[in-house]
């Protein structure tokens, strides 16, 4: 069971991470998504995904009265995680009839003149231990936005790439941050293996990655939270128990959801439990009213 458990969380981040790489947009609509197909599969013991599963998914979802635009987004989804895994657009049209989609997903191509040493440096990740997935994110991201760049440039080799033209290329990234680290990255192996003599990669300008402003609430305002919930009703009382818990122990909403009575340990005064999103196991101190609300 825990093996299958990590299986679709495995899956999810590595889709996940696939899809930030060719920079597809909104990411949380695909997120939804997959934690909804992780339940519809752990419901269905379902141990590994198949094309079948994203259709038969799909078709529970319809009969969920889900509106046209939230069925669009799942289907998306399924279609894009079918590229994936597969390399080809499936979607089932009926059981067991499979028909495949085009796909407006074109590989890049990259100048001639840098295949053969780009290939080795990606090669040398590989040999580091780099995922798949992560070497994947190398290629993608250098092909379109360095080594075409440089091509436009005039550069017909890796020796004529300078200052200049490294920094024109930076400038003209959509992503500053990945463009500096890929190519401190490149050209420092391009150095080592002696394709180049320079690496001006160190030329490139510090980029830090943009933190998002936490959202927190007061004290009197978490109180005046709890107390607007009515606790008379079963409903009630389950939503004030899952406000609680998160107020106090600041687990997350997937957490909280799939929180079961086996996961709290009354005597003890814990609380166990395995991170939906990381597979994590987690261990924290129950407090009384916490427990008292359970």
């Amino acid at each position: 069971m825990k093996t299958t458990y990590l299986y679709w969380q495995n899956l999810k981040k590595d889709f996940m991470a696939y899809l930030e790489s060719e920079n597809f947009k909104p990411l949380k609509d695909y997120s939804r998504t997959m934690d909804l197909l992780f339940e519809y599969a752990a419901t269905n013991d379902y141990a590994e995904y198949s094309p079948e599963i994203g259709y038969a998914f799909w078709e529970f979802e319809k009969t969920q009265g889900k509106k046209q635009s939230t069925l669009a987004r799942r289907k998306k989804t399924i279609r894009q995680l079918n590229v994936y895994l597969y390399g080809k657009n499936y979607w089932q049209v009926a059981p067991r009839s499979l028909r495949t989609h085009r796909s407006s997903y074109i590989p890049p191509e990259y100048p001639k003149q840098f295949v053969k040493h780009f290939e080795e440096f990606l090669q040398s990740l590989k040999q580091e231990g780099l995922k798949e997935i992560t070497i994947g994110m190398y290629r993608s991201f250098c092909i379109k936005q360095m080594l075409g760049n440089f091509a436009e440039q005039g550069a017909n080799d890796w020796g004529d790439i300078d200052a200049r033209i490294l920094t024109k290329a930076f400038s003209d990234s959509a992503s500053k941050l990945k463009f500096a680290t890929y190519a401190k990255r490149l050209f420092g192996y391009l150095v080592k293996a002696g394709v180049v003599s320079n690496d001006y990669s160190g030329l490139l300008p510090m980029v830090t990655k943009r933190k998002a402003i936490p959202s927190v609430y007061s004290e009197a305002e978490i109180k005046r939270l709890l107390d607007s919930i009515e606790t008379i009703t079963p409903q009630g009382k389950r939503d004030y128990t899952m406000v609680l818990i998160a107020a106090r122990l600041g687990l997350r909403v997937s957490d909280i959801a799939h929180l079961c009575f086996e996961n709290v340990d009354f005597e003890r005064s814990m609380i166990k439990f395995v991170q939906f999103k990381t597979a994590v196991p987690h261990q924290l101190p129950l407090p009384k009213e916490v427990a008292d609300a359970i």
